[in-house]
């Protein structure tokens, strides 16, 4: 009888939560950017729709990302090779800090 010959890791479930942490991230930006919308909405419309035309597709985007970053992440770890490129967190860097951005603009604009 062979010996069973053990992973150093478990094929899936790592980068299954990690791949979820990521979407959860990506929904959580579309959530904010739709509140900043519908607060930014009543002060000036033209700010609202910038935060909405560009927060929202990179938000959509990000989480593409994620899911594509999950696939390719799977499949890497399987057959031993190097993991994929950093897209997706300098993605998510990018819209973190524009939905920053805008709604410090907001904050400013109220006053």
């Amino acid at each position: 009888m062979r010996p069973m010959r053990r992973q150093p890791w478990d094929p899936g479930l790592q980068v299954e939560r990690t791949a979820l942490a990521w979407m959860r991230t990506c929904l959580s930006l579309i959530v904010v950017a739709l509140i900043a919308f519908r607060f930014a909405a009543h002060e000036s419309l033209a700010l609202a729709l910038g935060l909405g035309a560009i927060v929202v597709p990179l938000a959509l985007l990000a989480l593409w990302l994620a899911w594509r970053r999950f696939r390719a992440s799977s499949a890497r770890l399987a057959e031993g090779r190097r993991l994929p490129d950093a897209l997706l967190p300098v993605t998510m860097a990018i819209v973190t800090t524009l939905t920053g951005v805008l709604g410090f603009v907001y904050v400013v604009l109220e006053r």
